[in-house]
């Protein structure tokens, strides 16, 4: 029954036997969300908090080049962390994700380029971090509130409406900062503008544009940083920071309230 079930995966979504970068970074992430369990009462729950991926490469020259490309452009971990909250599943707080590149054949591969091991390892005791607020307030343009505040947020959602529709009129997307559809500067902002997400590895947000949205700045110091629609990891956020969407701005405040 599970090689039929492999064989209709396969016909629905043929990239999972791809062999490009990434085709198999896609794969690798409908596997993770195929692990997420229902908890009842509309809970979502993925089990797992160790994720090891292992690659095969057909010689030793594509080792070094898929070591390079997982090493310097992918962000596994993060990838992971925002596609489980898309479906609506939290990730585990000490989530970790491994990418092992080998060019050693083996069975455990099957007919395809990876493999994945999932294990649930206890957690070490460490210090609680104290996630800070983050307040984001529009200098520029008009947003459904003048400032908005997230105390320990995993992610926020910003562009223009409330809730973006697909074609055939469900929400695919809800916006935490939403611009209204209406002014110069507001219609600017894609609807699917950018995101903010918490990065527990860094203990900081990263700010991260939607690919094909309006050009997303970040004004610091005086110097303006471009936010790549085709950098995963997004740019490390800091109190101050003013970013632009098309012609709106916001401005970023994180601040961090020392438990009574």
């Amino acid at each position: 029954m599970a090689d039929l079930l492999d064989k209709f995966r396969d016909l629905l979504k043929p990239y999972r036997k791809g062999t490009a970068p990434l085709e198999i970074r896609r794969a690798i992430l409908d596997d993770v969300e195929a692990r997420i369990v229902s908890g009842g009462v509309g809970k979502r729950i993925f089990p797992y908090n160790r994720i090891r991926v292992h690659i095969l490469a057909t010689n030793p020259e594509e080792k070094l080049e898929l070591e390079l490309i997982t090493r310097e452009t992918w962000n596994l971990t993060t990838d992971i962390t925002e596609r489980l909250l898309d479906r609506e599943a939290k990730a585990p707080g000490d989530l970790q994700a491994e990418i092992v590149v080998t060019d050693q054949p083996s069975p455990s591969f099957g007919d395809r380029r990876f493999r994945l091991e999932f294990s649930k390892a206890d957690a070490a005791p460490v210090a609680a971090t104290i996630r800070p607020t983050l307040d984001i307030t529009v200098l520029k343009g008009t947003a459904t509130q003048h400032v908005y505040n997230f105390p320990a947020a995993d992610r926020i959602n910003l562009g223009r409406l409330d809730e973006v529709f697909d074609d055939e009129g469900r929400v695919r997307r809800r916006n935490d900062v939403a611009f209204l559809e209406e002014g110069d500067i507001s219609t600017t902002v894609s609807r699917e503008q950018a995101r903010l997400a918490w990065d527990d590895e860094i203990k900081a947000y990263r700010l991260r544009a939607e690919p094909g949205a309006s050009a997303t700045r970040i004004l610091r110091d005086g110097r303006t940083i471009d936010v790549s629609q085709q950098d995963r990891r997004g740019i490390k956020v800091q109190s101050g920071d003013e970013i632009y969407f098309g012609r709106a701005c916001v401005k970023v405040g994180l601040r961090t309230e020392e438990p009574g």
